[in-house]
């Protein structure tokens, strides 16, 4: 009786070491990531200051009012390859998401028998006329034996069976893969949809290059036009004697020079057309944009705060994730040094005869239980532990560089920003008076005031401020798109 009783009091004394077991097992890898723990001084404003809307509505890009830029993007999400891989890579990440967190569930087995048994009893030195009483004796009265002759005994067995094996998960080892693979499947959709975003970006930024390079050839062919006008009208006074061959010269100069800007822009205009044709799956035909103008508005952007950027970006997300997860992994990892409980079953019917194969009455079943503890292993579990620690570390910092890099683009952008709106101001004013210098320079040189020289130089000069107003405004769309994909936002028409 006393014996029974410390026996009982042991294992209550067990019970709360039990519990303290696998709660401790059980918090671990449950925690969530928080920014505040990484240690990141994040400001609550941005250093550079930027005109933004607080509001998001609609198509990203719908703030540029161009009908050619909506049916591109549109059917870039539908038609482009490289979409079309990402969305087949997501359905990956599901099914391998699904392989990863399998092993909590029983696995379950239905399985067929067919068994045929014959033995050979020749080798214990029987014969089959030792059982054969009509054997005939020679005339000798020796019994002939054929050397070939043997003794077999045969049956047949037919099975049909469900076969059950289970891993009882009392630590949460497989929980904890289970939600391992499951973050490692949301990190890859925010990966995949990071990839899409940055795609219909960069398109956008091309379909932008390639309308600068379309103004670019509408302004070198106008550029030529007066080029034209002006050799036309020094030939005729050339020809009456007016104007020195110098003055020709240079005007048939300047139009063979005229032609060669031309060709440069019509090749530039071609190359980032076939590289638009490409993304939509069509031939490059290198004919998408013909004649275009680049937008004067630039879209106001939802900058927010840069706290607000880590839960905004997919790339941010996803490093988010991939810590969480190598966390879960951690967790997997320290309870394999724990012992296992596996649950083994089968049942179905064994028979002699085929037909009875389904018969209840010919039922056979077996359950059974196995515990496994790990003893000795060379120190491979602890390796694994001590990895999956050194990879949560890692993920870790992954995730601080992410961040860092995310807050560093956006002070970038910012500031190029207001250095190309200071640039767009200046060139705005350049445009006016390069215009007005290059027609005072012609009536001038219609006066006979001034060189065609003087003429020529001023109508470069104002083309060329031109040509670069048409550069920085591309690069400030450009600027404007990056931000957006900086921002992890949108865009919204004021």
């Amino acid at each position: 009786m006393m014996q029974n009783r410390n026996q009982s009091k042991n294992r209550v004394s067990l019970i709360p070491i039990a519990l303290f077991i696998i709660l401790f097992f059980g918090c671990i890898g449950k925690q969530q990531v928080r920014v505040e723990d990484l240690g990141i001084s994040i400001p609550a404003t941005w250093n550079a200051p930027f005109p933004q809307s607080q509001k998001v509505s609609g198509n990203w890009w719908s703030i540029f009012n161009d009908p050619m830029l909506d049916s591109f993007l549109f059917r870039l999400k539908t038609e482009s390859p490289d979409i079309k891989t990402l969305v087949q890579n997501q359905e990956l990440a599901i099914q391998n998401a699904k392989l990863g967190g399998a092993s909590i569930f029983p696995s379950i087995n239905i399985s067929t028998r067919a068994d045929t048994n014959v033995q050979n009893l020749s080798g214990f030195g029987f014969a089959d006329s030792f059982f054969n009483s009509s054997s005939e004796d020679d005339s000798s009265g020796n019994s002939e034996q054929p050397s070939n002759e043997v003794l077999t005994f045969g049956n047949k067995n037919f099975g049909l069976g469900l076969n059950l094996q289970w891993e009882v998960d009392i630590w949460g080892r497989l929980m904890n893969g289970r939600k391992a693979a499951y973050k490692d499947y949301e990190s890859i959709t925010y990966d995949l949809s990071y990839l899409q975003f940055s795609i219909m970006i960069r398109s956008a930024q091309l379909f932008f290059n390639a309308k600068e390079a379309a103004s670019q050839l509408e302004l070198s062919e106008e550029s030529y036009n007066s080029l034209v006008e002006i050799r036309d009208l020094v030939k005729e006074r050339y020809e009456k004697g007016l104007r020195s061959s110098l003055d020709y010269r240079l005007a048939e100069t300047s139009v063979a020079t005229s032609i060669v800007s031309i060709e440069n822009s019509k090749s530039i205009l071609r190359s980032l057309n076939r590289q638009i044709e490409i993304l939509t799956g069509d031939y490059p035909s290198g004919t998408f944009i013909n004649k275009s103008s680049l937008p004067t508005a630039l879209p106001l952007i939802p900058v927010g705060m840069p706290a607000s950027i880590i839960q905004r970006r997919p790339d941010i997300r996803s490093l988010v994730l991939k810590m969480e997860a190598a966390s879960h992994r951690v967790a997997q990892s320290t309870r394999d040094l724990l012992p296992g409980i596996t649950i083994n079953g089968s049942a179905g019917t064994s028979t002699q005869d085929i037909e009875k194969i389904f018969d209840v009455d010919h039922g056979v079943w077996n359950l059974g239980m196995s515990v496994t503890a790990p003893i000795f292993n060379g120190g491979r579990l602890r390796s694994i532990k001590k990895i999956q620690e050194s990879n949560y570390e890692n993920s870790k910092q992954e995730l601080i560089r992410g961040i860092l890099k995310a807050f560093s683009e956006i002070e970038q952008f910012l500031d190029q920003n207001k250095s190309l709106s200071i640039q767009n101001e200046a060139l705005e004013i350049a445009v006016k008076q390069s215009k007005d210098a290059y027609e005072l320079s012609i009536e001038r040189y219609d006066k006979g005031v001034t060189t065609l020289e003087s003429v020529l130089n001023s109508q470069r000069q104002y083309n060329a401020i031109r040509s670069q107003q048409l550069t920085i405004r591309r690069q400030s769309i450009e600027n404007r798109l990056s931000l957006v994909l900086a921002m992890g936002g949108e865009l919204k028409k004021e």
